[in-house]
């Protein structure tokens, strides 16, 4: 059951995501959807460029490929975690579920669960862990995916009761952006320019920017650059490349280019980003 969808926590002695993303100041890649239930105390995480609080009785979610990682923690810091590969999450995750669940993974990951909601969803992890590690029930696959359905059904019913969220917002142009960011997580290194991206999902790039600059508040050639900059800091700091091979990978015309770009948006060149690994 582990090699598509596996159920975790930081105090039973499985250590999976919790501790490997609480290195301070190194991002934290996953390849899976990741989902933290808060049950005691609370912790703050760095995801991608924004921060979060993630506190008693709320759930935080996670994007494949998105970079995170703990900048502070309690002591007491108790929490559930639900592990989904993203192929399995597309097959599951349909219509307005999906619509609504990308929109949390990408424009608002973190949210306040009411404490009935928080009990049923720990019962149904406690189980569900359990359940994956000791039986053999020949329906084991099908009994995990409906209840993770209804994991879904739940967190997108939350938000829809929340104020200023989905309801009111345009569903066919909150799924273009939903399926842009997806689409620019794993192309970064393939292109730099709001055409290829419109290419892709049969879109002129006048439509795409303006779907996108409405339903976050931001160009789509921002939202170009930010990735670019996660993937340039991760090379940085993971990769023996030269500069200009990293310049080259993320399509900069030449290393000068990349570089002015990256200290345009970090204040510093990426030879001294890496000198003082302030990345």
């Amino acid at each position: 059951m582990d090699d598509f969808i596996g159920f975790y926590d930081n105090y039973s002695g499985d250590a999976k995501y919790c501790r490997s993303a609480s290195t301070h100041d190194k991002y934290y890649f996953t390849k899976t959807i990741i989902a933290f239930l808060c049950l005691e105390g609370s912790a703050d995480f760095a995801i991608g460029f924004k921060e979060y609080h993630l506190s008693k009785n709320s759930f935080l979610a996670i994007g494949a490929g998105v970079p995170f990682y703990y900048t502070k923690k309690d002591k007491d810091f108790k929490v559930n975690i639900i592990a989904i590969d993203e192929e399995i999450f597309d097959n599951l995750a349909q219509g307005l579920v999906r619509i609504y669940f990308q929109r949390i993974l990408h424009n608002s990951p973190l949210h306040r669960i009411p404490e009935d909601k928080v009990k049923m969803c720990n019962d149904i992890h406690a189980y569900l862990k359990s359940f994956t590690r000791s039986t053999d029930n020949f329906f084991k696959k099908q009994i995990v995916i409906n209840y993770i359905n209804i994991l879904f059904f739940e967190a997108c019913d939350i938000l829809l009761h929340e104020p200023d969220e989905i309801k009111g917002r345009n569903l066919h142009q909150e799924e273009i952006t939903s399926n842009f960011v997806k689409l620019l997580e794993k192309n970064i290194l393939v292109s730099r320019k709001v055409e290829y991206f419109a290419d892709k999902m049969n879109l002129t790039p006048k439509y795409l920017s303006t779907v996108i600059k409405l339903t976050t508040g931001r160009t789509a050639s921002a939202w170009i650059d930010d990735y670019t900059m996660l993937e340039a800091r991760h090379m940085l700091r993971t990769t023996d490349k030269t500069i200009q091979q990293i310049s080259y990978e993320l399509g900069f015309s030449s290393p000068s280019h990349f570089s002015k770009f990256f200290k345009d948006k970090k204040g510093i060149t990426p030879k001294e980003a890496r000198s003082r690994l302030e990345y």
